[in-house]
């Protein structure tokens, strides 16, 4: 027994960093991304069919549109790494005063990788045995955010979606934080840039997002603001939201939302669901594997002595 537990203390400096939970962790719902990621091993599906609807109030155009957004996320190699694929797959149809067209097809994919920089040492504490008011109150501490870079590549966008010629490869950036100033409550905020490598194309981009986990702890609510601004198009996005817990693997989903300008005025919601493959046990093993082989120790025979006889032959 005192073995393990010096092979576990060996180990918790590592285990410190980790991300996984044994709770489902999705970005879903909402657009913004969480700073942590899935955890090593952990193969993770999220998605969901959607519709909106958007009216110009100069052109007097109408669209209606009928998709799926899906992303697949996978941690490996590290704890705070996963790499993901993010699309969405649309049916529109289009009302002009020139008449009616319909078009069915990918809007856009991209392919990406987010690493945690930074996580507050405190968030790995115990909490106090001694005091509710401790582990409930607010400190300004808690407002100190985990850090994770995401970087990514657009392919085989549909120009039909965007209102300029975009190439058919552009990169992504974003920078994400994400702090727990109560329990329950998490703030999400992310910075985006994309496709900046031509000025004319570039689009920016910042989401803020509110989750608070309900009592039972079966329910989530969220709230999200996203601003875009780009040299063709300009909105502010509000979506309101909950997620349902069904097991430790799956999430269910639903969420709505409205621009707040009418050149077009859009209005959306969705429908998700998230289900994840967890395979994180067996890279545990692996690590503490690893562990054992470093910490053992190597034990040196020791020389044995050459006897001699009492009388000397001579």
């Amino acid at each position: 027994m005192k073995k393990i537990y010096l092979l576990m203390l060996c180990a918790f400096p590592f285990l410190a960093k980790a991300q996984y939970t044994e709770i489902i962790n999705s970005n879903l719902p909402g657009t913004s991304q969480s700073a942590y990621a899935v955890g090593a091993r952990v193969l993770q599906f999220e998605g969901g069919l959607w519709y909106e609807h958007n009216h110009h109030k100069e052109t007097g155009t109408s669209m209606d549109f009928t998709g799926m957004n899906y992303a697949v996320r996978y941690g490996f190699y590290k704890e705070e790494l996963e790499v993901m694929l993010n699309g969405t797959l649309a049916y529109d149809r289009t009302i002009a005063s020139n008449g009616t067209t319909s078009h069915f097809g990918f809007v856009n994919n991209t392919i990406g990788a987010k690493y945690l920089l930074f996580k507050p040492a405190f968030l790995d504490e115990e909490p106090s045995i001694y005091s509710w008011k401790a582990n409930n109150s607010f400190r300004w501490r808690n407002l100190t955010p985990s850090i994770s870079l995401y970087a990514g590549v657009n392919f085989l966008p549909n120009k039909r979606y965007y209102y300029e010629s975009i190439p058919a490869l552009s990169p992504k950036v974003a920078a994400i934080f994400q702090a727990e100033p109560i329990p329950r409550v998490v703030l999400v905020a992310n910075g985006i840039i994309d496709r900046f490598l031509s000025g004319k194309n570039t689009e920016y981009s910042y989401l803020f997002t509110v989750t608070h986990n309900l009592d039972n702890g079966w329910f989530s609510i969220f709230a999200e603001h996203q601003g875009i601004h780009s040299q063709h198009y300009n909105d502010q996005i509000t979506r309101l939201g909950v997620a349902f817990l069904l097991s430790d693997k799956i999430q269910l989903n639903a969420d709505m939302g409205f621009g707040w300008k009418d050149t077009p005025q859009r209005y959306m919601g969705l429908f998700g669901a998230s289900y994840r493959i967890d395979n994180h046990n067996s890279y545990i093993k692996k690590v503490l594997s690893e562990t054992i082989e470093t910490t053992k120790i190597q034990h040196k025979k020791k020389p044995k002595r050459n006897r001699r006889n009492a009388i000397d032959p001579d």
